[in-house]
């Protein structure tokens, strides 16, 4: 047993769990949603759940370090036994690999905006009309439903930048925009990465951006459909026990 701990395996309860082949479990560094320990552990948002869900139904799995979009195409090749964590939802996805239940909501989505952006506006709808207002976006980055409704239509002067959020942040503190939409977890994250951040940036929300996506484990289709009824089972008690 301690080998197998030591080769960073993560074993549920029960014998049956002995006879199945590993899950690679796949996860890409990003706080606060999945980050490894110093002592090869992951923990954060979305792996936490994701990790109880195997070990409450007894299947073995090992967590594997991978960029989101080579797990997009590994899990649609379906050649080996692996999920991700923490993707969203698609009618396109949900054709290639198999879903679980929910593993975590979103919070709504937030904008980190200048320390001197006061708008009487209340709503992203009413700054999205402005044609003054400045929005960068990350190209790339789910902001939710409500966010991808309200930008469609967008009259301001909407930018959407390739590069990390923290450059983003970077401009906003610079003043070359007024705000760029964010994560409502990343948020604090993100002021705090920015020289100054905390002088210089803020945190707005919007009264009209109220329900973030739902997060699942998502897998290839040589996943049983047996194992993907058991972390449905695993998930519902843990949400039930709120655990």
């Amino acid at each position: 047993m301690k080998s197998l701990v030591c080769c960073g395996l993560l074993l549920g309860l029960g014998a049956s769990s002995f006879a199945e082949e590993v899950i690679l479990l796949n996860y890409y560094e990003r706080a606060p949603y999945a980050v490894r320990l110093a002592n090869g552990e992951v923990t954060g948002l979305t792996a936490d759940p994701a990790a109880a869900a195997f070990q409450r139904a007894g299947i073995r799995f090992q967590w594997q370090a991978i960029p989101a979009k080579r797990q997009l195409v590994q899990i649609e090749r379906a050649n080996t036994l692996e999920c991700g964590v923490g993707w969203y939802k698609t009618t396109e996805r949900a054709g290639a690999g198999k879903f679980t239940e929910p593993i975590y909501r979103d919070k709504p989505t937030v904008a980190v905006a200048r320390i001197h952006f006061n708008p009487p506006e209340k709503s992203l709808a009413a700054l999205a009309a402005n044609p003054s207002v400045r929005i960068l976006m990350k190209n790339g980055l789910t902001y939710g439903h409500d966010v991808a409704g309200i930008m469609s239509t967008a009259k301001a002067k909407v930018q959407v930048i390739t590069g990390d959020q923290s450059a983003l942040a970077r401009m906003v503190a610079a003043d070359r925009a007024d705000f760029v939409l964010s994560p409502n977890e990343e948020a604090t994250l993100l002021i705090a990465n920015v020289e100054m951040g905390a002088s210089r940036l803020k945190i707005l929300t919007f009264d009209d951006v109220v329900a973030g996506d739902t997060r699942h484990i998502w897998c290839s289709k040589k996943v049983s459909d047996d194992t993907i009824a058991r972390l449905n089972g695993a998930i519902a008690q843990s949400t039930r026990s709120g655990k």
